[in-house]
């Protein structure tokens, strides 16, 4: 069993839990390092993300819990950072990029925010096309990714959301998977290591997570490194759906893994499956 995680969220955002309950349910399950993950400024939607206040308040928290339980577990001071974020990585120790909008005429909705928002959306803007939903949210977070360089690429294919329930694209269609391969081919230069989120199978119930089976084959066709999180946003989850996430990096044929390291200076350490 992995014994970190990189992506977890509090209630300083949308998360259910404080950061110190996050800890002492690492502890609980006998994690040697956890990052904290918090979703960084942005001008719109202000309610799930950090302003100008809680992101001072998350910032001391965190180093607050560093100092407290450094000789327990490693704690990382991190940000989820979106294509349309304000955030500034400086303040931050990693940076986990991800892409949670599309436009639709002038106005941003989230791919997994409301569905039937998201639906109508759809219907409106793009004339019930899903497909050009797709394109345009792999065009983001392409441009997105090969721009900021970030440290790790979240849920690749999170705009698959609400797919099995509308429709929108077909993900075994030859155009849907040339289009997440011409994504990932841009996105290499700039970030090689890609999370694989068990958020969806805690939360959505889904038997597997993000990415799909044929983007992680491909990702390490290319070189491409893999981690394991839970997008944890409840204590209780902090572990949540990792055996059947290894299953499935395991099944794409990887042979190692990164985490975050629980000592020395490098910010991940590989270990083999």
């Amino acid at each position: 069993m992995i014994k970190s995680n990189p992506h977890t969220h509090t209630q300083f955002g949308d998360g259910r839990s404080t950061a110190e309950e996050m800890v002492l349910s690492a502890l609980d399950n006998g994690f040697l390092s956890l990052g904290f993950s918090e979703h960084g400024k942005q001008s719109f939607n202000t309610n799930c993300v950090l302003d100008e206040n809680r992101e001072a308040q998350y910032i001391e928290e965190i180093k607050r819990l560093k100092e407290k339980y450094k000789d327990k577990i490693r704690i990382y001071l991190g940000v989820e950072r979106d294509a349309y974020s304000l955030a500034d990585r400086r303040q931050y120790e990693y940076v986990l990029g991800s892409v949670h909008y599309v436009k639709f005429g002038d106005k941003l909705l989230a791919v997994d925010g409301n569905a039937e928002e998201l639906n109508k959306a759809v219907n409106s803007y793009f004339n019930g096309d899903g497909f050009i939903l797709a394109k345009e949210y792999y065009k983001n977070i392409s441009e997105y990714i090969a721009q900021y360089k970030p440290h790790i690429i979240g849920h690749f294919d999170l705009v698959c959301k609400y797919n099995s329930r509308y429709g929108f694209f077909d993900e075994q269609s030859p155009e849907y998977i040339e289009l997440c391969r011409k994504a990932t081919d841009n996105m290499i230069k700039a970030c090689s290591i890609m999370e694989v989120n068990t958020g969806r199978i805690v939360r959505a119930k889904a038997d597997t997570p993000y990415p799909s089976l044929e983007i992680l084959k491909y990702w390490r066709h290319l070189g491409g490194d893999v981690i394991l999180s839970s997008d944890c946003h409840d204590a209780k989850d902090i572990a949540g759906g990792y055996e059947k996430g290894l299953a499935h990096i395991r099944k794409a044929g990887f042979k190692t893994i990164l985490q975050l390291s629980y000592e020395g200076s490098n910010l991940f350490t590989r270990f083999s499956l």
